[in-house]
């Protein structure tokens, strides 16, 4: 069934979407388009500890992760396919209604995901993806959320993306910004949450696998 009113997916049954890219068609363009980024900008520092380190990799995220590390990343934000267009294209200041929203996007990649009968990766495989799709906007302090995980609770899959995510977030264009931020001050701005929101160890490594860009 289409719907006119996208409030109205929140009831949305399970196995209504063939594929998970079925379901990301009717997230705009925009979003689409920042999960893109986040998988490309995760995808490069996950290689770069691979190569640096692949044993750790493969004790953290087994084997099979490596094979499909990229679309992980990518559909990080599929939880977004909840939330209204008014809310996401706002520009105003969000309400807390429309902030809490915006939050649930996290916790929502599960009926996102129940609602697609047609699963991206094996069992294994998907349970690293849910953990990138729930944890990202966990913070290394504990006062990130859905759960408020604190340091080595939240998935090492999940803190790779949560950098990634938040880079992507500063450099991107905004109507709204009378000044972009250049990729210098976007990693300044990561490195001084190093030990806030984000792992200290990941941090000095985004800063060396951005080398690379």
């Amino acid at each position: 069934m289409f719907v006119s009113d996208k409030s109205q997916m929140k009831s949305t049954k399970i196995d209504c979407y063939p594929t998970i890219n079925s379901l990301c068609s009717v997230i705009p363009r925009e979003t689409r388009e920042h999960m893109q980024r986040v998988g490309d900008y995760s995808e490069i520092l996950f290689r770069f500890i691979y190569d640096i380190d692949a044993d750790r990799i493969h004790k953290e995220l087994g084997y099979e992760f490596e094979k499909y590390s990229r679309d992980i990343f990518k559909y990080h934000d599929i939880g977004r396919v909840y939330i209204p267009f008014a809310v996401l294209n706002k520009v105003e200041k969000l309400t807390d209604e429309e902030f809490q929203l915006i939050k649930d996007h996290a916790i929502n990649a599960i009926p996102a995901m129940d609602s697609i009968y047609k699963k991206p990766f094996n069992n294994a495989v998907m349970k690293h993806f849910m953990n990138v799709a729930l944890y990202h906007h966990e913070r290394w302090d504990g006062n990130g959320y859905p759960k408020g995980l604190k340091g080595e609770e939240i998935p090492y899959e999940a803190r790779i993306c949560a950098i990634a995510d938040t880079y992507d977030g500063i450099t991107s264009w905004k109507p709204y910004k009378k000044k972009q931020t250049s990729k210098e001050e976007a990693i300044e701005i990561i490195t001084k949450e190093s030990g806030r929101q984000f792992d200290p160890e990941l941090v000095d490594l985004f800063r060396a696998s951005m080398k690379k860009i």
